[in-house]
């Protein structure tokens, strides 16, 4: 398992699984608004559990426990207080906040008392080795501290994924409407654009209105990512370098990429071993996981409202701009 933290940008239906099956394949567990594959997810030494307790309970919470005496309290009271330090460093990094299964579920319980150094610790007092992946980020409204631990420690280490925004939003399209809005309450946008979604009909209807509501989720998030996209300690990567062969790509930009990240986090791989892993079918979001599907359904109309509304986020990321089919 790596010891160091990361934090990565990944604007929504951005290939998010490819980066997040790449840190996985590097030993990070994975924190964050896509949902992990089961080999990403948490799961806590005792050391740490007990570190993070020391740190994060209140007194009280922490003299109760006994690992050795009650491990099934022990460890269900540092998995609530790991959800509720994660939960504060959402409000911190002012991201879109995840809806909290574990509160709205029937056997949940609120949780253990925390100490208040839970809104002031700084974010390398969080566990080692997890990657913390959100869609959006809004610098003027998160923690101070955390932007100034990054620039002065170099820590966590920020990656940038994105993709090419004719892409994303053809996989908004089709992500709300298979998705049915209420059946994933991870995703509570998916509550109003899932149902409205699956009441049109028509593909390039769907496309019309997506293209007419300024609150898909599009423009907000590759424009808080723009900053970080020329930041001279970001690491950027885009999906159509990870993809590979399978999805579109190449396999020479897929290794490169790889490679690039790796060193980034400062590890020693085989590009080749890691990329042969980031195709994963079984990931919650991929649906077509392909190249250029825009040009598969955007209509000349489509291509001209696209970039009078957001050709300057093509511009912006470096992809070219022009006609569909």
């Amino acid at each position: 398992m790596s010891s160091e933290r990361v934090f990565v940008i990944s604007p929504r239906k951005s290939g998010t699984h490819l980066v997040q099956e790449l840190l996985v394949h590097l030993g990070y567990r994975i924190y964050g608004e896509p949902v992990p594959p089961d080999a990403g997810r948490p799961a806590f030494s005792i050391r740490e559990r007990l570190d993070m307790a020391e740190r994060f309970l209140d007194p009280a919470e922490f003299a109760s426990l006994d690992h050795q005496r009650d491990r099934d309290a022990f460890i269900r009271t540092t998995d609530e207080a790991w959800l509720q330090l994660a939960w504060a460093w959402q409000t911190r990094l002012a991201v879109a906040p995840l809806a909290h299964v574990e509160a709205i579920a029937p056997e949940a319980r609120f949780g253990p008392k925390m100490r208040p150094e839970v809104w002031t610790a700084p974010f390398s007092s969080t566990p080692a080795g997890v990657s913390w992946i959100f869609h959006s980020v809004d610098v003027w409204r998160m923690d101070g501290s955390f932007l100034a631990e990054w620039v002065n420690t170099g820590s966590p280490k920020v990656i940038l994924n994105y993709r090419d925004p004719r892409d994303v939003l053809v996989s908004l399209v089709d992500f709300f409407s298979r998705n049915n809005g209420l059946k994933f309450m991870r995703y509570p946008e998916s509550a109003i654009f899932g149902p409205v979604l699956e009441s049109i009909g028509d593909y390039g209807k769907k496309l019309d209105y997506a293209l007419s509501d300024p609150q898909m989720p599009l423009l907000s998030d590759f424009e808080s990512a723009i900053s970080f996209l020329h930041h001279p300690n970001v690491c950027h990567v885009s999906f159509e370098e990870l993809v590979g062969p399978q999805g579109g790509g190449s396999r020479a930009a897929q290794l490169t990429a790889v490679q690039r990240v790796a060193d980034w986090l400062e590890h020693d791989v085989d590009p080749g071993a890691v990329a042969d892993h980031l195709f994963n079918p079984r990931s919650f979001t991929l649906n077509k996981g392909r190249t250029g599907r825009w040009r598969e359904t955007f209509t000349p109309a489509h291509v001209e409202r696209f970039e009078s509304t957001f050709g300057h986020l093509l511009d912006s990321f470096g992809y070219a701009r022009g006609a569909g089919r």
